[in-house]
């Protein structure tokens, strides 16, 4: 498959420019400040950018369906006793570290329509929980290969989804 098109002239907010507001899908205040080369890798989509980003990423699944009910392969991590020590949160790094997601890929975290996070893979791993606790319904991490969909959903379940056995 084909990369996101024209992926490096996407137009996005560093997160040292955005206001706390624009923050709000990081809830973890315990990481605060970010390290500065941890806080340059991140970025918030611009809005049209963003509806742009979900549309290319989106486009190869039938969105009458959950797109995790696309792929072949589904791995399931259950949060329920996960959130609250850092042994829980540590189990959750290594069992997203296992996904075998190169640590500087670039992926987008589909939140609310457009909204739209750019990091690398290893700053997921790193704050999936401070990136998961702000999710309404879902939130969807995709890289520009779409060969892999990580879903964080509020009922306290990650699944990953991909199309090669592991």
């Amino acid at each position: 498959m084909s990369s996101l098109p024209l992926s490096s002239s996407i137009r996005a907010h560093p997160w040292l420019q955005l206001s706390e507001r624009e923050r709000s899908f990081f809830c973890g205040d315990e990481y605060l400040p970010l390290p500065e080369s941890h806080a340059l890798q991140i970025a918030s989509l611009e809005a049209e950018e963003g509806r742009r980003v979900i549309k290319w990423l989106l486009n190869p699944f039938d969105l009458r369906w959950t797109i995790e009910s696309q792929f072949p392969c589904k791995v399931v991590m259950q949060l329920g006793d996960k959130w609250n020590s850092e042994a829980g949160i540590q189990t959750v790094r290594q069992w997203l570290h296992h996904r075998h997601v190169p640590y500087q890929r670039q992926v987008y975290l589909i939140y609310d329509y457009p909204q739209v996070v750019q990091m690398p893979w290893k700053l997921v791993v790193k704050y999936w929980d401070a990136l998961a606790w702000s999710v309404g319904v879902e939130m969807l991490v995709l890289d520009s290969m779409r060969q892999w969909v990580c879903s964080f959903h509020h009922e306290d379940v990650i699944t990953f989804c991909h199309f090669e056995a592991d």
